[in-house]
């Protein structure tokens, strides 16, 4: 319809002459009459009309007929526009928002039962909304959809709960699902109760604040997916695959033939031995009857591990399972991944992509400068009518046209100036200098169109007008200035001999398909390769954790069934575990029990008359007394502990350690061969002077300072709280001090000979 209206326009432009014009500004003069009348609200400023003495190819700055002039402020020319159509789109975002959807928005908004008044704008505000209806003097609700869709809406003399259902339609719409979309969800709002939509809009800011959703995916999401889709196709199936042949490997694992003579018989695989109070001598078991023994298989060297046998069960399941695997991850891909487009799925004509040039070059056939309805101005009047002189003085040298309008990567020309500068000029069909303005980014650009060419582009770059300034903190974009100087520089320019620019060649960009990359592509193949890497690496891994952990369970196994060759150089038993000054009831036991069997297998490798064994043998026969025929597992927690101190001083004599008294901080550290307890252990409340306490004691004192003269009596009843046993209490309850726990324990004080006798009396009391 705008089309069709400007045409007349251009065919009376091209036709005008000089002695004419007076007859054309009577015309301008008489149909801005006419629209005054119609609205009796606008108030346009009057613009500053040129001299009539211009050449018949120079802009006169009168406005054609039902055009307003460029003076007049963008809330009029919106204001013009709705009396039109109550819906104006822009033309700035034909690729977003074409204007090919005007009839699905006024569709919409007849469903709210008011006069609504639509504008798709790429920039404004509400002050917009409020001066435009200022403007057209009629009231209704006025609604401005911005180019991410984003609602801001004014209602005037109609009672709707506007305001929050545009709230609940930014808040919970997705961003990316289109301006169309957010109109739909806000008029499904607005017509509903308003106690409902407030209600609503609480629990919308109450669960999820200012976050919106995403609809669509980009293509490097699609990109991702793809990549991700080739790691799963790899690594699922392989490690099913590689865990199914370990599984069939398992059972029954490398199993050792006969050793070959000579061989020594591991310490598994020797008899067990028993011992008794008399001898203390292993009674062997019964030798295996020689038919039980596996011969080597002919062919295999003696000694060697026979393989196991696979396991074709787990084997074929394994396949199967590594087969479906890959099928499963191909069949769920488009189920876990469906998205196909990465925008709304718009139709965008021709006519939608070349709204704004053709609007454009309308304005510069009929006036010389075209501004946008859908941007500010940015000149005032006065200034605009300054740049009309100026664009009348050079009119007969090189014309000049002025766009003003912005540019951004939505529109028709994706945000590439010159290109829309050439489709103007082909449209216009005039030569001369081109420029754009862009009202809100402050951009420039020039383009000169002829058939000579001056050196005016190379000024204007050389000036370097293209951007604001932005080295001072000033929001000022200082359009004026540099629109003045870059009229300077067209009156600067100097012919350079060369054939100026046509514009032919230069076409608008195609439309962009927003259909995403299918599956299976892209980055689907590096995903493949980078699966392979990471299968290999997990699989390395795997093996590597298998292999450490079944060494570590030989190594433990073997350090458990085999005693030491000579029992004077075995390690006695300690370590962190047994300095722990609070242990719990499990440790304990756990610890009674092993160090009972050692002291056992100990036992019995030494011979019978051995430094020491008749120690360590009434160690062992009251530790096994206090555990008792269930290993310990029914046993008061301080007789434990009494076990492991046991245990631990049978040890000690075995090695050599022999001693009367174990250490009055924790008898389970062993001999208390380490000197004096230190002059503080009395005030502290740990026994007389002549206490005795273990080596690990006297240098844990020494180092933390507790020794010396000037410690405080806290920082030493701190030390020795960290080193002095505390038995747990059986029944959750707080621990106790160790010679205050049981019946058996507290005669640890007096020596290792009185726990013995006490722990023999307790047996034979229970």
């Amino acid at each position: 319809m705008r089309t069709q209206q400007r045409t007349p326009d251009r065919r009376r432009s091209t036709a005008r002459t000089a002695p004419g014009a007076a007859l054309a500004a009577a015309a301008a003069l008489a149909g801005l009459v006419l629209l005054n009348a119609a609205a009796p609200a606008s108030a346009a400023d009057p613009s500053a009309s040129p001299s009539a003495s211009a050449p018949a190819s120079t802009p006169t700055g009168t406005p054609a007929p039902g055009r307003l002039p460029a003076e007049a402020p963008q809330s009029e020319r919106l204001a013009a526009e709705l009396r039109k159509d109550p819906v104006y789109i822009s033309a700035d975002l034909p690729r977003v928002v074409p204007r090919s959807l005007a009839p699905a928005f006024a569709a919409a908004a007849k469903r709210t039962g008011v006069p609504t008044y639509v504008l798709v704008l790429p920039d404004a505000d509400r002050t917009t909304l409020a001066q435009v209806h200022d403007r057209l003097g009629a009231d209704g609700l006025y609604v401005l959809v911005g180019d991410l869709g984003n609602i801001t809406v004014s209602a005037f003399g109609v009672d709707l709960p506007a305001e929050s259902a545009a709230r609940i339609v930014n808040h919970t719409v997705p961003y990316d699902a289109g301006p169309l979309v957010q109109f739909d969800a806000f008029v499904d709002k607005v017509v509903q109760d308003a106690g409902r939509v407030e209600a609503e809009l609480e629990e919308i800011y109450r669960d999820h604040g200012d976050e919106t959703p995403r609809q669509y995916i980009s293509s490097t999401d699609r990109q991702n997916q793809n990549l991700l889709l080739g790691l799963a196709v790899v690594v699922l199936p392989g490690l099913l695959l590689a865990l199914g042949l370990r599984l069939s490997r398992r059972r029954g694992g490398d199993r050792p033939s006969v050793p070959a003579p000579g061989r020594a018989v591991p310490l598994t695989e020797q008899s067990a031995v028993t011992l008794t109070k008399g001898t203390g001598k292993p009674k062997p078991r019964p030798t295996p009857k020689a038919s039980a023994v596996k011969r080597p298989q002919p062919g295999r060297p003696a000694g060697a591990a026979a393989p196991a046998p696979l396991r074709v069960g787990v084997l074929a399941a394994t396949l199967l399972a590594t087969v479906a695997a890959a099928i499963g991850v191909v069949l769920a891909a488009p189920a876990v991944f469906p998205q196909t487009i990465d925008d709304p799925d718009l139709t965008v004509t021709r006519a939608d992509l070349e709204a704004r040039v053709t609007e454009a070059a309308a304005a510069l056939t009929a006036d010389g400068i075209y501004q946008d309805a859908s941007a500010p101005n940015p000149l005032t009047t006065e200034q605009l009518a300054a740049v009309r002189q100026r664009m009348s003085e050079l009119a007969a040298k090189t014309p000049v046209h002025l766009l003003f309008t912005s540019s951004n990567g939505d529109d028709e020309s994706e945000g590439d100036g010159d290109t829309l500068l050439a489709q103007v000029r082909l449209r216009t069909g005039r030569d001369g200098v081109y420029v754009q303005v862009d009202p809100v980014n402050g951009y420039l650009e020039l383009a000169e169109y002829g058939p000579a060419a001056t050196d005016v582009e190379r000024q204007f770059s050389r000036a370097d007008l293209r951007y604001p300034d932005r080295s001072a903190e000033s929001d000022d974009l200082k359009l004026p200035e540099r629109l003045n100087t870059v009229l300077d520089e067209v009156a600067a320019a100097q012919p350079t001999g060369r054939t100026g620019n046509s514009a032919e060649g230069s076409d608008l960009p195609e439309l962009r398909s927003n259909k995403l990359p299918p599956l299976f592509s892209s980055d689907f193949g590096p995903g493949l390769f980078l699966g392979a890497l990471l299968l290999g690496v997990l699989v390395l891994l795997g093996w590597a954790a298998i292999a450490a952990a079944q060494a570590v369970l030989r190594a433990r196994r073997a350090a458990a069934a085999a005693p030491p060759a000579d029992p004077s150089a075995a390690p006695p038993v300690t370590g962190p575990r047994r300095l722990a000054a609070r242990p719990t009831v499990r440790q304990l036991r756990s610890w009674a029990a092993e160090d009972a069997r050692a002291l056992a297998a100990r036992l019995a490798a030494v011979e019978q008359d051995a430094p020491g064994r008749a120690r360590a043998w009434d160690c062992l026969d009251a530790a096994e007394l206090l555990l008792g025929e269930d290993g310990g597992r029914t046993a008061d927690p301080s007789d434990l502990a009494a076990a492991v101190a046991l245990a631990r001083a049978g040890t000690d004599a075995l090695t050599g350690r022999p001693a009367p008294l174990l250490c009055r901080a924790n008898p389970l550290h062993g001999a208390a061969d380490g000197g004096k307890a230190p002059f503080w252990f009395a005030s502290v409340d740990l026994g007389p002077k002549s206490a005795r306490i273990c080596p690990d004691c006297r240098g844990a004192f020494r180092s933390s300072g507790a020794d010396r003269s000037a410690a405080a009596l806290a920082a030493r009843r701190s030390e020795a709280d960290e080193r002095l046993l505390r038995v747990p209490d059986p029944d959750g309850g707080s621990s106790t001090v160790w010679h205050e726990a049981g019946q058996v324990l507290p005669a640890a004080l007096d020596g290792l000979d009185a726990l013995i006798l006490r722990a023999r009396e307790s047996a034979s009391v229970q």
